[in-house]
């Protein structure tokens, strides 16, 4: 009986531990949720020239603090100043084109004019002629003669009008939208744009990070130089459980120890959510992809969070994507469980220093 008696103390004690452990578990879930999947995000941005040319000058060197818009080098500029100059030659002569084709059409619309009224003229001319002619008080060759100049002046007019209609269709009344000014202005936009271009500034405000740049090297348009690298605001991106949704909350701290510098804990705040974007360590045009999966007990979905952390010198000088692991503190600041989160922090620590 002594026997049955502790069997059953060890078997309820069991039970006991295991339900312990059980919503010690799902409490630590629910209330301080932990990833292993996270890393380090910077505001990283490409130096490309959009023109192909030899550099001409350097204006900043690796490891420079430079402004957004601020010159960082010059290709060099003598062939775009030349196409510049072509295409605003070829501008001006449209629009002196445009000039003359509107002073020809003025002097062809005059010509017209006096044409309509030669021509009225020689028809009562040649109308009078005809009684004179019929009276026989004029002879045949004065009538003929007549009726030529008449014919003559029809045709002279006929000339002018076709003359006039030839200019009227290559004249637009909107000058704009003239063939040949659209295409010479696009011309010199294009050159503008070029020669504008070979004078590359940053595109952020941030550090220069450069290697094997000189000046006379031959670069080519949209090809990747060196980066400018922005590490004022150093995110951390982790895929959290979705069933946590309702406790993440912008605001809410955490604690983050990262692979290459775990002997230190870095605190943070939620920034916002990105339901969109796949898990992982995924670029930012690959979207969530949906698991076709009807079994009762299914595989947990994620959601990318964005945390800020606190400046650190010592976070700085990790890559762009280093691992990290990332536990929210309590919502509602229990000393419990943020005790717990900052002892299993301290564990993670051992570990990947360890590993």
């Amino acid at each position: 009986m002594q026997h049955k008696s502790k069997a059953k103390f060890i078997y309820l004690g069991i039970i006991i531990s295991f339900l312990l452990v059980f919503f010690l578990t799902v409490g630590v879930q629910m209330n301080i949720p932990y990833s292993s999947r996270a890393f380090l995000e910077y505001q990283v941005v490409p130096v490309q020239s959009k023109v192909s040319e030899s550099v001409e000058n350097i204006f900043i060197k690796n490891g420079d603090h430079v402004n957004a818009g601020q010159t960082l080098f010059e290709v060099d500029k003598n062939i775009y100043i030349a196409q510049y100059t072509t295409a605003l030659g070829q501008y001006n002569e449209v629009l002196d084109f445009i000039k003359n084709l509107k002073n020809d059409i003025e002097k062809s619309e005059v010509l017209v004019s006096k044409n309509k009224v030669l021509v009225e003229q020689n028809r009562k001319e040649l109308s009078k002629y005809k009684k004179l002619f019929d009276k026989k008080y004029i002879n045949e060759l004065d009538y003929e003669n007549m009726n030529t100049k008449f014919i003559e002046s029809e045709k002279v007019l006929k000339e002018s009008q076709n003359e006039l209609n030839n200019l009227l269709i290559k004249y637009k009344k909107d000058e704009e939208l003239t063939p040949q000014l659209l295409i010479a202005k696009g011309a010199l936009k294009k050159a503008e744009i070029n020669l504008k271009n070979t004078t590359v500034v940053s595109p952020i405000s941030g550090e220069v990070v450069m290697d094997n740049f000189y000046k006379n090297t031959i670069i080519k348009q949209d090809t990747t130089l060196f980066y400018v690298k922005n590490d004022n605001i150093l995110t951390v991106n982790v895929d959290l459980k979705e069933k946590n949704l309702k406790s993440i909350i912008k605001g809410r701290e955490a604690l983050v120890v990262f692979d290459g510098i775990s002997q230190e804990i870095i605190k943070g705040t939620i920034d916002k959510i990105t339901p969109v974007l796949a898990e992982g360590f995924s670029t930012s045009n690959t979207l969530v992809n949906i698991v076709d999966d009807n079994r009762w007990v299914r595989d947990p979905g994620k959601v990318r969070v964005s945390i800020i952390i606190e400046n650190s010198d010592l976070v700085k000088k990790l890559s762009s994507g280093s691992k990290a692991s990332v536990m929210l503190l309590s919502e509602n600041n229990s000393v419990f469980y943020n005790t717990l989160a900052k002892i299993w922090m301290n564990i993670i620590k051992v570990f990947n220093y360890v590993y």
